[in-house]
């Protein structure tokens, strides 16, 4: 049975008040949903889930389909789901790793009727054998601490994978955690408590990261000489020693946080009968058993182990866990140098695309007033380059950001109107713009002093100059290093092309043909 200390116990004290709170009767508009009209269509369960439910998904829509009810999910970060809670909707539950975060939030947490928990999955360390001994780190003894890590990033002895805070689960409670924890107040912490010398100490360590924790996993089994240890949950790293890169659990002597996958009912559902034979379902010991393994997750009734494990505190209040995301973004996380790549070809002028992708820029340079807006704007310290192409390569518009906010906000603007005075124009040379751009860029990520990353954006297949076999050959003649590159799918893109570039170079390919381009831009700012 799982056991879990007395911090674990206050933690559960402060969500059980949070959610009493949440509890109470709402009439505001994104309540109720009745700023739009929306009502509850029978036979349809929709449910905001996490990215990283999907191994489990078919369990709940087949249950579904046995009570003669259709289970949409729709997937959703932490941040972006508590955008879409705060706005008119028509979801009937929402199911995130843990609840923690949308309970703070007033305006989502007075929309929370019912709460019950579904799984477990610690968010732990998992370090290469060879490292730990090397470190002198047995796990049985108890003894690593999240202290012993920082010292082992200081003194260059230890590079860290672990996934962005503002678009991952486990970066996020690793970030709030620690902080929490190395402060000293626990869930006391107030904003001018936070250690931000010892985090900017711990996160200069990391040396491969990533918007979602799957995708961490995967470039990290895809290069393992990217990192010596990774921060995901207990189950990708046990998935990843079956799958021949071993990695040994360590659990801090300080505890971690622990993901329940709460299931939450939204107080405007019409399907409160539907979602309590869910939720009795999904907790039934034999449900227990095939999520587990369909996922490598925790039964509700534990893994048969007696170990202790102590819960890191969870910070009280919002404005404390605001401060250390945009602490992270703007001061602790090793600063970023981010390229653009921007077709301004003729076929931009059709359908308001070049306006959807001033629309996305202005986004990240201004904030577009969400909460995942606010996190995915340029940060302090931060290099932005854009580079427009056609059939020929433009120069490009580089603009470097500081620490002071309000310098930074006339830098900001000014790259804006430089991006709005954009105009169409020729013909597409892909890869003649990325082969201006790309060398560049792996001279700067080969100093080692800054994340770097290109994003690709067209709307059509290469017509002019290089071709994609071309710039092929030029990545591997300039050695194993690569700049990963984050490829746009719009319009008529080739999709192959830019699978192409996405396994290449260690990037990844975002979809804008069915969704926003401006949500696509914000989505891809987590992978930088």
């Amino acid at each position: 049975m799982k056991k879990f200390a007395k911090t674990l116990g206050m933690a559960l004290a402060l969500v059980g008040a949070l959610f009493a709170a949440g509890c109470q009767k709402s009439d505001s508009p994104a309540a109720s949903g009745a700023s739009s009209g929306a009502q509850a269509q029978s036979g349809v369960f929709r449910v905001l889930a996490g990215s990283e439910l999907k191994d489990v998904a078919d369990e709940v829509v087949k249950f579904g389909q046995s009570q003669g009810v259709k289970v949409v999910l729709e997937y959703s970060g932490s941040l972006d789901a508590v955008d879409r809670l705060s706005e008119s909707h028509t979801f009937d539950a929402v199911w995130l790793s843990h609840g923690k975060y949308p309970q703070l939030v007033e305006g989502v947490r007075s929309q929370i009727k019912a709460s019950e928990k579904t799984m477990y999955s610690k968010v732990v360390l998992g370090i290469k054998p060879e490292k730990a001994k090397e470190l002198g780190w047995n796990q049985s003894k108890g003894q690593v601490s999240w202290k012993d890590v920082i010292a082992a990033v200081k003194a260059g002895k230890l590079k860290l994978a672990m996934s962005n805070p503002a678009g991952s689960n486990t970066g996020f409670v690793t970030l709030v955690g620690v902080a929490a924890e190395l402060s000293g107040k626990g869930d006391a912490l107030e904003p001018g408590d936070i250690p931000g010398e010892k985090l900017k100490e711990l996160f200069s360590g990391v040396t491969l990261t990533s918007g979602s924790s799957g995708d961490l996993a995967e470039r990290f089994k895809a290069d393992p000489s990217k990192a010596d240890a990774m921060v995901n949950y207990d189950a990708s790293i046990k998935a990843m020693t079956q799958q021949g890169l071993p990695l040994q659990v360590l659990v801090p002597k300080e505890g971690v946080i622990t993901a329940d996958y709460p299931l939450m009912l939204l107080a405007r559902s019409q399907q409160q009968a539907f979602y309590d034979k869910l939720v009795a379902h999904l907790r039934e010991p034999q449900t227990q058993a095939q999520l587990a393994k369909a996922s490598g997750r925790t039964p509700l009734t534990g893994d048969g182990s007696d170990a202790v494990v102590n819960e890191l505190p969870f910070p009280g209040s919002l404005k404390v866990v605001d401060a250390l995301l945009d602490g992270y973004l703007h001061q602790f996380a090793k600063a970023s140098t981010s390229h653009f790549v921007l077709d301004i070809s003729g076929s931009m002028g059709n359908g308001g695309r070049i306006e959807a992708l001033k629309q996305a820029m202005n986004a990240l340079a201004v904030s577009d007033g969400t909460v995942s807006g606010r996190f995915a704007t340029f940060r302090d310290r931060e290099k932005i380059v854009v580079t427009p192409f056609s059939n020929v390569v433009f120069n490009s518009i580089s603009n470097e950001l500081g620490t002071d906010r309000a310098v930074n906000k006339k830098t900001l603007a000014a790259l804006d109107a430089q991006v709005q005075a954009l105009q169409v124009q020729g013909g597409t040379a892909i890869y003649d713009a990325l082969a201006k751009v790309y060398p560049v860029a792996l001279q700067e990520l080969s100093q080692g002093k800054r994340n770097v990353s290109i994003v690709l954006m067209t709307d059509g297949e290469n017509r002019d100059g290089r071709s994609v076999a071309d710039f092929q050959a030029l990545v591997q003649s300039l050695g194993e290093q690569k700049v990963p590159v984050f490829a746009i799918l719009y319009g008529e893109a080739n999709q192959g092309e830019m699978n192409t570039l996405a396994a290449l170079t260690g990037g990844r390919v975002f979809d804008a043909r069915k969704t926003s381009l401006k949500s696509v831009m914000k989505t891809i700012r987590n992978y930088q």
